[in-house]
C-alpha cells in the first residue's frame, strides 16, 4: 500500500506539490506567532523584573491615567517637581533620578519600545536605570563631570545607527555578524553631536537593548524640552518603605502618579491579554486552515478515484487496506509540509527579529507545531478516507 501511496501523489504532483507547500506555511505561521509570543511574554517579565522595588513617577496624563503607555514618553513633570520628589523622606537620593524618554525609532514589534530611546537622566546614576546590566564593548557607566556629548547605546540602538555612524564594529550572534556604531565613534541624534561610550551587553530586556543612554541636559537639549523631564525613578531605602513613599508623593503632589512593580505587571498582563488574543486567533486559524486544506484534497482525491477505489474492493482489497492508503497519503503530506514549515519558520525569524532572535528559536515549540498539525491533518482525514472505504464496487465499475 505505501508503493500505491507514493505513486497516487507523484501521479499529481502539482497538487501534492502545492498541498505540501499550504500546509508547510500553515505550521511555519503557527511556530512564527507562538515563538513571538513566548518572546514578548518573557521580555516583557524582564522589563517589569527589573524595576524591582523601584517606584516610576509619572504625570497624570490620558496614556498615564491607563498605566498602559511604557515607558512613559508622553508624561511630562517639571524638572523642579522631579527635584522635590526625590527629597521626599525615606527615598535613596543618590539611587534615584529624573529621567526623560524619547522615542527615535519605531517599536521593532507589538509591546515593545522604539528601536532607539533616548533615557535622559543624572550622570553616576545610571544604576536606577540599568542596574548591573554589563557592557558588551566599551563602559556601562557614563563619565562624571560636565560632558554632555556621551552616550551608552544598547545593541539594537547601536544597530539603528551604525549606517550613521562615524565607524563601526561587526559583533558575532546566532543570526550572523552584526554591524554596530564603534565605541568611540560619533553619531547625530537630532542634529546634536555624540561619542559613544559603551555598548550594553544584549542578554538583558528589550528596554535596555533599545536604549540611548544620555546625560540628562542633554536629553532636554535633543528633545527641546528645558527644565522638563517624563518621569522619576525613585529608590526607597527599604521594601518596607514602599508603600509609604508612594502615599507621600502622591499627597504631596497631586498631579503625578506612582507606579509601582504591581502595577507594573498589571499592566503588562492586560497589554499581554490584548496580544494573546490576537495571537491566539492567527494560530488557531492556522490549525484550522491546514486541517480544511487536507480534507478538502482528500476528498477530491477520493473522488477522482472512485473507479480505482471500486476496482479495489472487487479484486478483494481489503477495507482496512485503502483505509490505510488514504490515511497514509494524508500522513505523508502532513509530514512533508511540517518539515518544511520548520526552516521556513526558522529564517522568518531571523529576518524579522535580527539579533532579538537569539535564543528565541526553540525545538519544543518546533515540535509542538509538528505534532500539532500533522495530528489536525490526519485526523482530517478520516471523513475522506471513511468514504473511501464506502466506495460499493458495482457502481464504481459503471464509471468504465
Amino acid at each position: 500500500m505505501l508503493d500505491v501511496t507514493l505513486a497516487q501523489l507523484l501521479h499529481k504532483k502539482l497538487r501534492s506539490l502545492l498541498t505540501v507547500l499550504g500546509f508547510g506555511f500553515c505550521v511555519n505561521l503557527y511556530i512564527v506567532v507562538t515563538t513571538v509570543m513566548r518572546f514578548i511574554t518573557e521580555d516583557l517579565d524582564l522589563q517589569v523584573e527589573r524595576f524591582r522595588g523601584l517606584l516610576l513617577v509619572q504625570s497624570r496624563g490620558p496614556e498615564g491615567a491607563t498605566g498602559m503607555e511604557w515607558p512613559p514618553i508622553s508624561s511630562a513633570i517639571a524638572e523642579e517637581d522631579a527635584r522635590r520628589v526625590i527629597a521626599t523622606p525615606r527615598v535613596h537620593a543618590a539611587e534615584s533620578t529624573p529621567v526623560v524618554f524619547a522615542g527615535l525609532a519605531p517599536p521593532p514589534f507589538p509591546t515593545a519600545p522604539p528601536e532607539a530611546l533616548i533615557v535622559g537622566l543624572d550622570c553616576g546614576r545610571e544604576a536606577a536605570f540599568l542596574g548591573g546590566a554589563s557592557a558588551l564593548l566599551g563602559a556601562n557607566r557614563l563619565l562624571p563631570g560636565d560632558r554632555q556629548d556621551q552616550v551608552l547605546l544598547g545593541v539594537l540602538a547601536a544597530r539603528h545607527f551604525a549606517p550613521h555612524a562615524s565607524a563601526t564594529a561587526e559583533v558575532p550572534s546566532p543570526v550572523g555578524p552584526i554591524a554596530l556604531a564603534a565605541v568611540g565613534s560619533r553619531i547625530a541624534i537630532r542634529g546634536h553631536d555624540f561619542q559613544v561610550l559603551g555598548i550594553l551587553e544584549p542578554e538583558t530586556n528589550q528596554l535596555l537593548r533599545s536604549c540611548v543612554v544620555m546625560p540628562l541636559p542633554a536629553a532636554q537639549r535633543v528633545m527641546r524640552q528645558p527644565d522638563t523631564v517624563s518621569a522619576v525613578l525613585l529608590t526607597p531605602e527599604s521594601t518596607r518603605d514602599i508603600v509609604p513613599v508612594k502615599r507621600a508623593v502622591e499627597d504631596a503632589h497631586p498631579e503625578l502618579m506612582v507606579v509601582t512593580e504591581e502595577q507594573l505587571a498589571e499592566n503588562a498582563g492586560k497589554l499581554l491579554d490584548r496580544v494573546t488574543q490576537l495571537f491566539n486567533v492567527v494560530r488557531w486559524t492556522s490549525v484550522s486552515v491546514a486541517a480544511l486544506l487536507i480534507t478538502i484534497v482528500m476528498f477530491v482525491a477520493v473522488l477522482e478515484r472512485t473507479r480505482e477505489l471500486g476496482t479495489l474492493r472487487a479484486i478483494g482489497a481489503p477495507a482496512r487496506s485503502i483505509f490505510a492508503m488514504v490515511m497514509g497519503e494524508s500522513l505523508l503530506i502532513s509530514g512533508a509540509g511540517a518539515a518544511m514549515g520548520v526552516p521556513i519558520s526558522r529564517i522568518v525569524i531571523r529576518r524579522a527579529l535580527g539579533p532579538d532572535a537569539t535564543s528565541i528559536r526553540s525545538r519544543r515549540i518546533e515540535l509542538l507545531a509538528i505534532a500539532l498539525l500533522t495530528g489536525f491533518g490526519v485526523t482530517a482525514s478520516v471523513l475522506p478516507a471513511l468514504r473511501a472505504v464506502r466506495v460499493d464496487p458495482i457502481v464504481a465499475l459503471h464509471y468504465e
